[in-house]
């Protein structure tokens, strides 16, 4: 067998550089035993397959800053788990010389912690994180004078595995908006992704961080992740968070607090995993808090915005308005703070004297005014056109359409009538699409839909 791996490596070697000296003493190996950025952790070996002769010491340090890992080399024995009470312990003191035939576990690898091993013995030599099953890696070791690929083409590998790495995680951008699905009585159920399902990758984040919803309404988080688990955790107490055993009766695998929160109440998901979601209803407006506690280290964190059951839900490029730019319906024309609408689109407002209006710029548009309009303080001029509709002015703030102000700085909008959501998209940065609805838990009703809205005359996508 060994004989035939030779033979291939030969091969292989004809597109890497060899390094054939013999003469050389035993090299000094290094493998990072995952990576990661700040919002994901990167669990792989790099690099994924280590080649080294024998007598060669190979260091695994834990690349995390947040993670803890292990290296481990069952040599043909039982899988260990996480359930074995003494995983976390090393089978061997680091510094060992192995020979391949028994099992070598690290045990727990704290951040930058190592563990040294030297292979004597040449054979093909598997190794995993007990604490990451689809965390994987091997030492190749082949008998001092074999060609090997050089450190330089070595480190290249495990470089371009990280830079694939990084490239899924470019493209787990925050702001789709959530699926939701109708329930029996009316009100929905939106989705929230945990992580992502990326081999190798564990995209510590929420997706979406920010959900709106209505009071009544739930949201149902699913862990997205092949094999790391989450948390949801709202009002935990700070003893728990950084000691979670200083409670006897807390089992963070175990949910806590019940399925309603009303802000005040400390409900815990435990662990979810798998096709079971963790489903919370929410009872009393406000903007409320939560966060994966065991993924703090990298600040995986969302927010729950309860608005009362009859009010608009307003977004920009994907992302919520606080408090909707105080959106209200004047007969079929959804009018908005002129001030905060035009914070949201990212320009200004101001009333200027001299025209005896409001003037809204955004972006590149118009300085100069066409049309005319009576100059009763009550026109609204944007990116120098003026709205065919007067502002109106409610306990100090001016108010003018929602849909006037989008067309005049050349965005577009949709209206949904199922989630009452004013959509806009504006600029470069494209919104997030609604998302088609999906039945969430026992009471879905799988044939809601999006739809534009016939109770508000003029209000459509644009």
């Amino acid at each position: 067998m060994l004989l035939i791996f030779t033979a291939a490596l030969m091969t292989f070697s004809s597109v890497f550089a060899a390094d054939t000296s013999s003469s050389a003493g035993p090299v000094t190996w290094k493998v990072s035993v995952g990576k990661d950025s700040s919002a994901s952790s990167f669990d792989t070996m790099f690099p994924g397959t280590l080649y080294i002769h024998e007598g060669d010491k190979v260091v695994f340090t834990n690349g995390s800053a947040n993670n803890v890992h292990t290296a481990t080399f069952l040599a043909g024995g039982k899988p260990i788990t996480s359930e074995d009470p003494n995983f976390a312990i090393p089978t061997a003191p680091s510094g060992v010389s192995w020979d391949g035939k028994s099992v070598l576990n690290s045990g727990m690898l704290l951040p930058t912690q190592s563990y040294e091993i030297t292979f004597n013995a040449s054979g093909v030599y598997p190794y995993y994180c007990i604490l990451h099953i689809y965390m994987k890696g091997s030492v190749v070791v082949l008998p001092k004078g074999q060609p090997i690929p050089s450190l330089v083409e070595q480190t290249a590998a495990a470089k371009a595995t990280e830079d694939d790495l990084r490239l899924q995680e470019s493209l787990l951008n925050d702001g789709a908006a959530p699926a939701y699905g109708k329930n029996a009585d009316g009100t929905l159920t939106y989705t929230v992704g945990l992580g992502s399902p990326n081999m190798g990758l564990s995209h510590n984040r929420m997706n979406p961080e920010t959900v709106v919803i209505a009071e009544g309404d739930s949201v149902a988080w699913k862990n997205l992740s092949l094999y790391e688990p989450h948390f949801v955790s709202f009002n935990l107490p700070p003893a728990l968070l950084a000691e979670p055993e200083s409670d006897p009766t807390f089992n963070p695998f175990l949910p806590s607090g019940g399925s309603v929160q009303d802000g005040k109440i400390f409900t815990h998901s435990g662990g979810i995993m798998g096709d079971n979601p963790y489903i919370l209803k929410f009872t009393k407006s406000g903007t409320f808090t939560y966060d994966c506690f065991l993924h703090s280290g990298y600040v995986m964190k969302g927010t729950v915005i309860v608005v009362p059951k009859t009010s608009v839900k307003l977004f920009v490029n994907g992302k919520a308005v606080a408090g909707s730019a105080k959106a209200q319906w004047k007969g079929s024309s959804l009018n908005v703070s002129i001030a905060d609408f035009a914070k949201a689109l990212g320009g200004s407002a101001s009333y200027d004297s001299k025209l005896k209006a409001t003037v809204v710029k955004v972006g590149k548009g118009k300085t100069s005014t066409t049309g005319s309009y009576a100059k009763d303080g009550k026109a609204v001029i944007v990116n120098g056109t003026v709205l065919a509709s007067k502002s109106d002015e409610v306990k100090g703030v001016r108010y003018a359409s929602a849909e006037e102000i989008v067309r005049a700085v050349g965005g577009t909008y949709f209206w949904n009538d199922i989630t009452k959501t004013f959509s806009v998209t504006n600029g470069a940065v494209p919104a997030a699409p609604v998302a088609a609805p999906v039945p969430v838990g026992p009471a879905a009703d799988a044939s809601a839909s999006p739809a534009s809205d016939d109770s508000h005359a003029g209000m459509k996508m644009e």
